[in-house]
C-alpha cells in the first residue's frame, strides 16, 4: 500500500504541477476566466483515466503499448515545450511588472490540450503501475487504497501549492517555474525515445540509450521530482525572506487588524507550502530509495558435454544467472516452471539484468520485466534463447547458445 501511494504521488505530482502553474499564471496575468479550460482539461483527462483503469480491469486491455506511451509522451513534452515558450515570450510584461491582461496568450484550446494530455498520460501509468503490482502478487485491495491516497494528497498538495504561490512576485515565479517545466520536458522526451526505441521506429547508440536509460529510471524521475519542489521551496523561502512588510501606521483600528492579518495569511500560506512540499519531497524519495535495491546476480559457471548443457531447475520460485564461456543466461523459475533468456535486451546496452522482488530490472534503464513475459521477443525484454525442458532440466546446445550471444552483442 506504502509503495502504491508513494509512486502514484510521484506520477501525480508531474501533472499537478502543471496544471496549477497555469492556473497560478492566469491568475497573475489577470486571465481569470481562461481557468475553466484548465479545469475542464484536467477534469475531463480524469474522467477518461477511470474509465480507462475499468475497462483495462474487466476488459483486459494490454496498456503496455510502447507506440501509445511513446507519443504520450512526446505530445506531453511538446505542450509543456509550447507553455514554457508562452511564457517567455510574456517575459517583457513580467519584468516591465506590466499589470494587463493578455488575452491573446495563448488559446483556450491549448491551455484544454496541455492540462488534458498531461493528466491522462499520469492516469494510464497509474493504471500500469497499479496492475504491475498486482501481477506482481501485491493485495489489490491496498494496491487501490494506496493509489487512492497517493492521489487525494497530489491534489491536497495543489490546494496548498494555488494558495501559497497566490503572492508571489510574479517574476521569480516566471523564472523558477520555466526551469522546473524544461526538467519535465527533458523527463517525458527520454521517455518517448525510450518507448520508441523499444519498437524500433527511431534508430539509436549505445551511447544514446545510456543517457535515455539513465532518464528514464524511476530513482532518476524522483529526483528530477525532488529537484522541481526543491526550487519551488527555494522560491517560497525567498520570497518570504524577502517580503516588504507595508507601513500601517496610516491605518487605525479594524482596517489596521484586516491589513496585518492579510500579511500573515501570506506569509503562512507561504510557509504551509514550503513545508509541504518538504513532506512530498520526503514521501517520494524515501520509498524510492527503499524500493531502488537491485540484486546484482552472480552467474554461475556451466559446462557442456557433448555440445549440450543441462542446467538443473532450482526448486522454488527464482531467478537465477549462468555463464557459459563469455555467454551469460538467465533461468527463471514462476509456478514451477522454467524460462529462460539471454542476459541481454533487445535495445539497452549488454549490462544484463538484475531482480528485485521476484521481478527482473533492466541493469541500464531500471525496466522492470516480469517473469512471465520471458520469451517474448523485442523491446526491453531479454533476448529470446530456444531451450528445452526435460526431466528436471533444462537443455540449451552450446553452439546456439554461442550465436545467440555473440549476435547480441
Amino acid at each position: 500500500m506504502a509503495e502504491a501511494a508513494a509512486v502514484t504521488l510521484r506520477e501525480a505530482i508531474e501533472a499537478i504541477l502543471v496544471v496549477f502553474i497555469m492556473l497560478v499564471y492566469l491568475e497573475k496575468t489577470g486571465e481569470i476566466g481562461k481557468k475553466k479550460f484548465v479545469y475542464f482539461g484536467a477534469i475531463t483527462a480524469l474522467i477518461l483515466s477511470v474509465v480507462f483503469a475499468f475497462v483495462f480491469r474487466f476488459v483486459g486491455v494490454n496498456p503496455e503499448n510502447e507506440l501509445l506511451e511513446g507519443t504520450l509522451f512526446f505530445l506531453s513534452a511538446l505542450l509543456v515545450a509550447s507553455l514554457v515558450v508562452w511564457m517567455w515570450r510574456h517575459a517583457r510584461f513580467i519584468k516591465q511588472e506590466i499589470e494587463m491582461r493578455m488575452g491573446k496568450a495563448t488559446s483556450n484550446f491549448a491551455l484544454a490540450s496541455i492540462a488534458f494530455v498531461m493528466v491522462f498520460r499520469e492516469g494510464v501509468e497509474t493504471v500500469i503501475f497499479l496492475q504491475s503490482l498486482v501481477l506482481a502478487g501485491s493485495n489489490p485491495v491496498q494496491n487501490f487504497l494506496g493509489g487512492l491516497l497517493g492521489i487525494i494528497l497530489a491534489v491536497v498538495f495543489g490546494a496548498v501549492f494555488l494558495r501559497g504561490t497566490a503572492r508571489i512576485n510574479l517574476a521569480r515565479f516566471f523564472k523558477v517555474t520555466c526551469v522546473i517545466l524544461a526538467v519535465l520536458v527533458l523527463k517525458l522526451m527520454a521517455g518517448g525515445f525510450h518507448e520508441f526505441f523499444e519498437v524500433g521506429l527511431l534508430p539509436s547508440t549505445e551511447g544514446v540509450l545510456e543517457v535515455v536509460g539513465f532518464l528514464t529510471r524511476n530513482s532518476t524521475g524522483a529526483a528530477m521530482i525532488a529537484f522541481m519542489l526543491g526550487a519551488m521551496i527555494l522560491l517560497v523561502i525567498y520570497d518570504v525572506a524577502r517580503a516588504r512588510v507595508p507601513d500601517l501606521a496610516s491605518l487605525k483600528g479594524a482596517q489596521r487588524r484586516k491589513a496585518r492579518y492579510q500579511l500573515l495569511r501570506e506569509k503562512y500560506s507561504k510557509i504551509a507550502l514550503a513545508f509541504s512540499l518538504m513532506v512530498v519531497i520526503g514521501m517520494i524519495l524515501v520509498p524510492t530509495i527503499t524500493a531502488a535495491h537491485v540484486t546484482i546476480l552472480q552467474p554461475t559457471e556451466v559446462t557442456a558435454e557433448n555440445g549440450i548443457l543441462r542446467v538443473r531447475v532450482p526448486e522454488g520460485d527464482g531467478i537465477h544467472k549462468f555463464q557459459f564461456e563469455q555467454a551469460r543466461f538467465l533461468l527463471a523459475v514462476k509456478d514451477g516452471k522454467p524460462r529462460v533468456a539471454l542476459d541481454g535486451c533487445y535495445i539497452c546496452p549488454a549490462k544484463g539484468y538484475g531482480a528485485q522482488q521476484g521481478t527482473l530490472v533492466c541493469l541500464n534503464c531500471a525496466a522492470p520485466i516480469e517473469v512471465e513475459t520471458l520469451g517474448i521477443s523485442g523491446g526491453c525484454n531479454p533476448r529470446v534463447l530456444d531451450f528445452l525442458s526435460q526431466d528436471g532440466f533444462v537443455i540449451i546446445e552450446a553452439s546456439q547458445l554461442r550465436e545467440a550471444w555473440s549476435t547480441s552483442q
